[in-house]
């Protein structure tokens, strides 16, 4: 027996990961600049802002980045899904005696055969035909 995994949800474990990861790059950075940084150094609320936004807008692009990446390989699955089901739906629909088998063929039928007339048609009054003999 075979597991299928759906390729759009991430593992559990991945997130803790990546969570993990996280923390420990703020523990050593907080680290490393209490350690060899200066201690005497002065942040305006200018600076402050300006550092907030900058980290902002690359937190919003790397989101966009990652949503723009799901995006595309989400289509393509959808694409085709889209193109398996129609196939499908048309294999089984053209099988004789299903409805769009049926409906292909009598509107075949129709446009094959406009404005073609029986010539039988006009002859079945007269039981006989002047040089062939009788009709049977």
């Amino acid at each position: 027996m075979t597991r299928q995994t759906d390729s759009s949800r991430l593992p559990i474990g991945w997130a803790a990961m990546t969570l993990l990861l996280c923390l420990v790059a703020g523990v050593i950075g907080g680290a490393l600049s209490r350690n060899f940084g200066t201690s005497s150094y002065t942040l305006s609320y200018a600076d402050f802002v300006s550092i907030l936004l900058s980290a902002v807008s690359v937190l919003v692009t790397l989101l966009g980045v990652i949503l723009a990446v799901l995006a595309f390989v989400g289509w393509r699955s959808i694409t085709g899904t889209v193109e398996n089901r129609t196939k499908a739906f048309l294999d089984e629909g053209f099988r004789d005696g299903n409805a769009l088998h049926d409906l292909v063929m009598k509107r075949t039928r129709e446009i094959m055969y406009r404005g073609i007339t029986n010539i039988d048609a006009e002859n079945e009054a007269d039981d006989t035909d002047q040089d062939l003999g009788p009709v049977k």
